[in-house]
Order: C-alpha cells, then sequence, then structure tokens
C-alpha cells in the first residue's frame, strides 16, 4: 500500500490568467513621466491632465520650455505615441513682470520731474 501525501503550501496559488494590473490615471502618469526621464527630460516634468478615450489614456504634461503629450494603451500598458512640443509664447505682456512695469513709472517720473526743472530753469 502505497500512499501519497499532497503537502500543500500557504499563499501559492496556481492561476491560468496573468496578473495584470488595472490602469487608473496615478500609474498612467507614472508611466508616463517615467517614459519622459528615460528620454532625457529629467526635472520640471509636472503633469497637467489624463483622459481616458476608447481605450487609450492621454497624459499631457508640462516641462520647463516643453510641452508633452503620452498616449498609453490601456489594456496593453505600452506607449503607443508622443508628441514633445515648446510651449507657445501666449503675449509679449504676459512675460513682463510687476517689478519691470514699475521700475517704467520710476523712470517716467525721474525723467517728467528733471524735464519740468530743466525747462523752468531755461524759461520755457
Amino acid at each position: 500500500m502505497s500512499g501519497t501525501l499532497q503537502r500543500r503550501v500557504p499563499g501559492a496559488l496556481a492561476s491560468t490568467t496573468p496578473n495584470v494590473q488595472e490602469l487608473n490615471a496615478e500609474t498612467v502618469t507614472v508611466i508616463a513621466t517615467s517614459f519622459l526621464k528615460r528620454i532625457g527630460h529629467k526635472s520640471g516634468i509636472r503633469p497637467k491632465r489624463v483622459s481616458l478615450e476608447q481605450g487609450v489614456y492621454t497624459i499631457e504634461v508640462e516641462m520647463k520650455k516643453l510641452a508633452a503629450v503620452v498616449r498609453v494603451h490601456a489594456e496593453t500598458h505600452e506607449i503607443k505615441e508622443y508628441e514633445i512640443q515648446s510651449k507657445s509664447e501666449e503675449s509679449s505682456l504676459a512675460t513682463v513682470s510687476a517689478r519691470t512695469i514699475g521700475l517704467f513709472f520710476m523712470i517716467a517720473a525721474i525723467a517728467n520731474v528733471a524735464m519740468h526743472f530743466a525747462f523752468q530753469t531755461l524759461g520755457f
């Protein structure tokens, strides 16, 4: 009489389906930002927007002087495409700071006072 003894190991379950993590906005953002770091954009990466349309996640990322759009397939987790563009300048007034405007007003006021006294001493 031979008997077989089967020993069950706790936690070792055989599964026929692979353990695939379902994607969400956070995991796709990590995929996109790590991809951008791997291709050379190491600092200044700020995720701006994530959307899911027809099984493809679209991640919009801002960098210092660039903007990137990365598309990740929802089921296969692979990056389908990416696009990196330079940021468009909004307007020249947007780049002028309040300090610069204040400096211009100070120079104009000093020039006005100087011209006033100069014309007064010359008799104009």
